[in-house]
């Protein structure tokens, strides 16, 4: 086994925008998908930044404001921490663009950070051919902030939405987990992708279960879907 190099990563725009350039063509030969790159962009992010850039934003795009007086200050307190603690990358549908946390991926090595980069990819192929995905979660998302801020909210029908949101986004994410992990085992078998196991790290586990669970729960699903050559029936079944 190759020994990994303790020197971090030096991340920066130019590092991000080359390695994307470097895998894209990786990501296309495996899902089929034209990603559109020439309306993608890449940047980075500093650690702090990443809640608002990531979270804060994406729900304004979605016209969602106000979303800090949802939240008791001690939840909100806790999802900034979570977020900025565990996130190493998004792709962010509202902007078209993928944002990678420097911090959060300096300790890994290049191959890791292309892995990263390889998931978001399949996010943007998602937007960019099933943007009816993207566009049914964002109406749910709607229907259950609705329902927050009801004086007669209902929590019953909270858990219904987002029982509704769980097999999309599962779908979404084992998609992109499938190819990260295929490309690891053919182009990239020394990867290395930074995680450190610390109180954000417990505290994920122990409250984002379902989260969690969107990145496997799918695998098997996917993977006999790609045998079959019918990955595509899987993002039809969601359409109206």
């Amino acid at each position: 086994m190759a020994r990994r190099s303790t020197r971090r990563l030096q991340i920066t725009d130019q590092l991000v925008n080359a390695e994307l350039n470097r895998v894209a063509p990786q990501v296309t030969e495996l899902t089929g998908w034209d990603l559109r790159l020439d309306t993608l962009s890449c940047r980075t992010l500093p650690k702090d930044r990443g809640y608002e850039e990531i979270l804060l934003a994406q729900l304004q795009g979605m016209g969602v404001h106000g979303w800090s007086d949802l939240l008791p200050e001690i939840m909100e307190r806790m999802l900034e921490f979570l977020i900025e603690q565990n996130t190493l990358a998004a792709y962010l549908p509202e902007t078209g663009e993928i944002v990678v946390i420097r911090e959060n991926v300096d300790d890994s090595n290049m191959d890791g950070l292309r892995l990263v980069l390889a998931h978001e990819l399949v996010h943007r192929g998602q937007h960019v051919v099933h943007g009816h995905l993207f566009a049914r979660v964002e109406a749910l998302l709607h229907q259950a902030i609705a329902q927050i801020q009801s004086a007669d909210m209902d929590f019953r029908q909270i858990l219904r939405i987002m029982d509704e949101i769980q097999p999309i986004m599962t779908l979404l994410e084992s998609h992109a987990a499938y190819v990260q992990g295929i490309l690891k085992h053919t182009c990239y078998p020394n990867a290395h992708i930074e995680s450190n196991f610390n109180l954000a790290t417990l505290l994920f586990r122990l409250i984002g279960s379902r989260k969690i669970a969107q990145y496997t729960d799918g695998l098997p699903q996917i993977n006999a879907a790609v045998a079959s050559g019918e990955v595509e029936s899987l993002y039809a079944a969601f359409e109206d």
